[in-house]
C-alpha cells in the first residue's frame, strides 16, 4: 500500500514538473506585433529601406533613429497585398530552400529560425491567416 501511494506521488509530481515547464506558445497575432512587425510594418505595409549614413556607427545609428554606414537589409516588404496563398507559399519557401547569405531571405530565414527558438514553432498556414485577415484586402 506505501508502494502504491508513493508511485502515484512521484507519478503526479513527474506530471506536475512536465506541465509546468511546459514552454507557452504565443499567437500568431503576439509573434508579428513583437517580432514581425519590426521589418514588415506594424500594419503589414512594409518599411523602406533608409539610405546609409556615411561616418555614423551602428550604435548612433540605432540611438538616432537612422541608418548606419554599414549595408544592412533588414527592411521588410509590404505583406498586406498578398493573398493567403501567397503568404503560406512565401513562408514554406524560406523554410525550404537555400539562398544567398547575402540576399533579405537569407536574413529572413535567420530571424525565423531566432523567433522559433524564443517563440517555438509557428505555423505557416496560422501566420498567414493572421496577416490576411488583419491586414490583408478588405
Amino acid at each position: 500500500m506505501k508502494t502504491r501511494g508513493l508511485f502515484v506521488i512521484g507519478l503526479a509530481s513527474l506530471l506536475m514538473s512536465s506541465f509546468c515547464s511546459a514552454k507557452t506558445l504565443e499567437t500568431p497575432s503576439m509573434i508579428y506585433k513583437n517580432r514581425c512587425a519590426n521589418c514588415h510594418g506594424i500594419k503589414a505595409n512594409g518599411i523602406p529601406k533608409l539610405k546609409e549614413q556615411p561616418g555614423t556607427s551602428v550604435e548612433e545609428a540605432a540611438a538616432q533613429g537612422m541608418a548606419s554606414q554599414e549595408k544592412a537589409d533588414i527592411y521588410g516588404p509590404p505583406l498586406a497585398a498578398l493573398s493567403k496563398e501567397e503568404l503560406v507559399a512565401k513562408l514554406k519557401d524560406l523554410r525550404n530552400k537555400d539562398f544567398d547569405s547575402k540576399s533579405a531571405h537569407s536574413v529572413m530565414q535567420k530571424n525565423l529560425k531566432k523567433v522559433e527558438e524564443r517563440e517555438g514553432k509557428i505555423s505557416d498556414e496560422k501566420m498567414a491567416e493572421y496577416i490576411f485577415t488583419t491586414f490583408g484586402p478588405k
